[in-house]
């Protein structure tokens, strides 16, 4: 399974990326849905075509999401989800889909949002959603170094939950330095020098299974190893 994050926030329903956590979601008819997508990786898309809402007739349905290798998000989308991989567009399906460019700074009803360009090959947003005074910083697909870490620092300093990319251990990450991604050990340096009260660590490597997961979680002792498709309220 493959990252997708839910937040909810009053009416608001915000998907953080479209991986297949998002083929399980259960969207509220009354709620109002917005997909805040980081970069357009398969792993973060390869939910969205069977995404319940889209089946749901003139349901508004808001995507946000950077452009990338000189793409808009809807050319990018349509790339993957159109013949002959897939039998028909996003504009095909019964909702009523809008694409937003992205901006450093929006509002998705109550809650604002601001983002970062992060650090992973070709590029990956970083999201800062607050409302009523809390904050969820969203940092997957980030790789650590000097200059990335201090921004990240910065934007999330105070807030309350960080979403933190660790795919590798320390010990598998001296392998695969480059590709784009992180390690708990990391996550906890960032956190705390943001003053950040709990950290999430997502994106786990694919062939990491449960007790693995168990066993680094009982090694840090803080936050969450967070599964796909979880739920977070704002």
């Amino acid at each position: 399974a493959t990252s997708c994050y839910k937040v909810t926030a009053g009416n608001e329903e915000i998907y953080l990326d479209a991986g297949s956590g998002i083929v399980n979601a259960m969207p509220a008819r009354t709620s109002r849905i917005t997909i805040l997508l980081t970069h357009m990786h398969l792993d973060h898309l390869i939910g969205l075509p069977f995404f319940i809402a889209l089946t749901e007739k003139d349901r508004p349905i808001d995507i946000y999401a950077a452009d990338r290798a000189g793409l808009s998000p809807k050319e990018a989308i349509d790339r993957l989800i159109s013949n002959p991989f897939w039998p028909c567009k996003i504009e095909n399906y019964p909702a009523n889909v809008t694409f937003h460019a992205l901006r450093e700074e929006f509002f998705i009803g109550e809650v604002k949002v601001d983002t970062l360009e992060g650090s992973h090959p070709k590029g990956a947003t970083i999201y800062r959603l607050t409302r009523q005074g809390k904050s969820i910083v969203h940092a997957t697909d980030f790789e650590h170094n000097p200059n990335a870490c201090a921004a990240l620092t910065d934007f999330a300093t105070g807030s309350d939950v960080l979403l933190y990319d660790a795919q590798y251990t320390a010990a598998e990450y001296e392998r695969y330095r480059g590709y784009g991604h992180s390690t708990a050990q990391e996550g906890i340096k960032i956190a705390a020098a943001a003053g950040v009260k709990k950290i999430i660590f997502v994106h786990h490597a694919p062939m990491r299974n449960d007790a693995e997961l168990d066993a680094l979680q009982t090694e840090f002792g803080v936050g969450k190893f967070a599964a796909v498709g979880d739920e977070i309220k704002l």
